[in-house]
């Protein structure tokens, strides 16, 4: 995608009705040529930004710099000085000269390491102009300059942390080149919160190296054992305008024993590390290793409700007495791995209560359990919708879900009442089911 703007600095023409600066003869006697801006757009590709992150946009503050091959600068202001001035001559370039000129959107040398501080830039090299020539420059499109990295952890792995970890970040074995992304954990609520921000790293010459070390306290096997834990990966083939979104994920070996893997979502294959790893990864493909499909897995209704459409909760004929009957089954032929539920509501005394019982989370817009794992808090949910959850889920193929009781709960909270199944296999494979119960007010009806 592309954002212009343009430069709109007036094109250096001869004028009859006045003597103008730029007159061809006379530059033509100086030995000057004119490099045109008539024509010119500068913008931004930011391309790289896959999960539609925007770029800074090209403004006035652009810096454009023209430089002669010698060294000596003939232009160096703001897209907003250079429109005023209106042009530049420039001396006519002889046999082996040329002038280079860059655009970039901050004055300022690309920092080394930096926190949110993209730096988009362009660089016409080979620029030659004769005595009296008027030259044009076509359109240039500014891309990013740095190598940007963010770090995630799943589920999965957040529920062995124990104590604040560091995920520290290196490029080219420079320590000033270095970012640590935090992983704090809080011993009171077992919360773990992560950095969020990107870190971008200036891409030099002879730079291709990006070394990832993960430190923490962990209990891999949930059993107490808690030790610090220090891992390192090194990737090769460091580019500009890339980006390497790294996630940290639990993996079960060959022997059953936990252990880690890291992803690189969507630009690199999973590589498994373990205490000390070293190796090489390639970046700017898919994962070749990825699960193809939702490895068959399915949510079939196994009562007279349709639980593709709306359910309507019928009313309650004797109070206290249910007289629904909600059952499905969940076919995971590759057992469950993980399974949990993102709840929303059109009520929002039914959200309220949700509080008392999940997590919310914003960018799953609903709040979370997870059925395989629930936390103490999340036990309360049971106590509305009777999922099944723990050791009912873990490792089957088959689960059998009978939400009858939660009727007369449900008729407290009128609304539709949203339940987005998301379940992983042990494969890898995934799929999400959407269950909507619909509670009528049945009090004004």
């Amino acid at each position: 995608m592309k954002k212009t703007f343009a430069v709109l600095m007036l094109a250096l023409a001869f004028a009859s009705c006045e003597k103008d600066k730029y007159e061809y003869k006379t530059n033509t006697e100086k030995g000057l040529g004119t490099l045109s801006f008539a024509n010119l757009s500068i913008g931004i590709d930011d391309e790289v930004e896959y999960l539609g992150t925007r770029a800074t946009e090209a403004d006035g503050n652009y810096k454009i710099i023209i430089t002669h091959s010698d060294g000596t600068v003939h232009f160096d202001k703001t897209y907003t000085e250079a429109k005023n001035a209106g042009g530049i001559s420039l001396p006519a370039t002889k046999d082996g000269e040329s002038y280079t000129l860059v655009a970039r959107n901050i004055s300022t040398d690309i920092p080394a390491a930096a926190w949110e501080t993209p730096v988009y830039g362009a660089t016409v090299e080979g620029i030659t102009i004769s005595a009296g020539e008027e030259k044009a420059l076509s359109d240039i499109t500014c891309t990013l300059l740095q190598h940007k990295v963010t770090v995630d952890y799943n589920d999965d792995f957040k529920n062995m942390v124990r104590g604040n970890c560091t995920t520290t970040v290196t490029y080219n074995n420079d320590s000033g080149s270095s970012l640590a992304y935090a992983l704090t954990y809080d011993e009171s609520t077992k919360r773990v919160t992560r950095e969020e921000r990107a870190g971008y790293f200036n891409v030099v010459a002879g730079g291709t190296t990006l070394e990832v070390t993960f430190s923490g306290k962990m209990d891999l096997e949930g059993n107490g054992n808690t030790k610090t834990y220090r891992m390192t990966k090194a990737f090769t083939d460091v580019k500009a305008k890339s980006w390497r979104h790294i996630t940290f994920i639990k993996k079960i070996d060959e022997e059953g024993n936990a252990t880690f893997d890291i992803q690189i979502n969507d630009y690199a294959e999973d590589a498994p590390i373990e205490e000390i790893v070293d190796g090489t990864e390639s970046t700017l493909g898919d994962d070749p290793n990825k699960p193809q499909g939702d490895g068959g897995i399915e949510l079939i209704s196994t009562c007279d409700f349709d639980i593709t459409k709306n359910i309507i909760i019928p009313n309650v004929e004797q109070e206290g007495v249910v007289n629904m009957l909600l059952t499905m089954q969940a076919n995971v032929p590759n057992g469950v791995r993980k399974f949990t539920v993102t709840i929303s509501s059109t009520s929002q005394t039914f959200t309220n209560a949700l509080d008392v019982v999940a997590e919310y989370d914003a960018a799953a817009g609903g709040h979370i359990v997870d059925l395989v794992n629930p936390t103490e808090k999340n036990m309360g949910i049971f106590e509305i919708v009777p999922f099944p959850h723990g050791s009912e889920l873990n490792g089957k193929t088959t689960v059998d879900f009978n939400l009858s009781e939660a009727q007369i709960p449900l008729l407290a909270f009128p609304g539709v009442h949203t339940f987005v199944m998301t379940v992983i296999d042990a494969k890898g494979c995934t799929k999400d089911v959407t269950i909507n119960m619909e509670v009528p007010n049945y009090a004004n009806l």
